[in-house]
């Protein structure tokens, strides 16, 4: 059932009453995926850029130089150099404006040190060293997505992501999900709220909007209801009215 046509109300086999927001619901949805599953491209510079990098923030760029090639940057390393100079960044993601009408989120080297500082020196997620100035709107510059930054920086399931990314991935869902007013049937509404099973942080949108609410435990009211009804037919007295007589002509069981 729906309310307002962008609200399903449905009740759980336990008789509670619960009331989702289609949009939020298909967002979080959505902005989870695009997290564990996009492939962020890598832009290659026409000359490598020389870093000046402090001892640890080197040291943990080699040591997951993995995590930093899947969120599109790529290094140079030469051992010759002094330590801090070693390495020098060759190329840096490369987010395109996800068809929105956006403008494309750009990334440089202070992402590289956020990216450091999430990841903590010696490799440890640390995500709370990092959030001020990480860039946070769609464009990676506003506020747009800052709850989703707070809740998912450095802790976005298999993949570590930037707060610039996180935000930028926010936007994008919310584009792309079922929007308040679009009709739904049956089993698309079954389906939505489904998909939130797979959902690691299921009660907000990326923007902090509510997906779901309790509205009541069902169970209690069928119990006075059946009570209440009970009583009733010990004293019930049915009258049923004669089609061959007049509105007050009536025989009574």
């Amino acid at each position: 059932m729906r309310i307002n046509h962008g609200f399903i109300l449905a009740h759980c086999e336990r008789h509670h009453l619960w009331i989702f927001d289609q949009h939020a619901c298909d967002e979080v949805y959505n902005f989870e995926r695009l997290l564990k599953e996009t492939i962020i491209h890598e832009q290659k510079l026409i000359l490598p850029l020389s870093l000046e990098l402090t001892p640890s923030e080197e040291s943990c760029i080699l040591d997951n130089m993995g995590i930093f090639k899947k969120n599109g940057f790529s290094f140079i390393y030469n051992e010759n150099e002094c330590i801090r100079n070693r390495l020098s960044l060759s190329a840096v993601p490369h987010s395109g404006s996800g068809g929105d009408g956006r403008k494309a989120v750009q990334f440089g080297v202070d992402d590289v040190k956020a990216l450091c500082a999430i990841l903590g020196s010696d490799g440890i997620l640390n995500s709370s060293e990092y959030l001020s100035g990480s860039g946070t709107g769609a464009d990676g510059m506003g506020s747009m997505g800052c709850n989703a930054v707070r809740r998912y920086a450095g802790d976005s399931g298999s993949i570590i992501r930037l707060p610039k990314a996180i935000a930028m991935f926010a936007n994008r869902a919310c584009s792309r999900s079922i929007m308040i007013g679009q009709p739904l049937s049956q089993t698309e509404m079954l389906n939505i709220i489904k998909k939130l099973k797979n959902v690691q942080h299921p009660w907000n949108c990326p923007h902090g909007r509510p997906t779901l609410r309790h509205v009541k435990d069902q169970l209690k009211e069928f119990v006075e209801d059946n009570l209440i009804t009970s009583r009733q037919i010990k004293y019930l007295k049915l009258s049923v009215l004669n089609e061959n007589a007049s509105s007050k002509s009536i025989n009574h069981l």
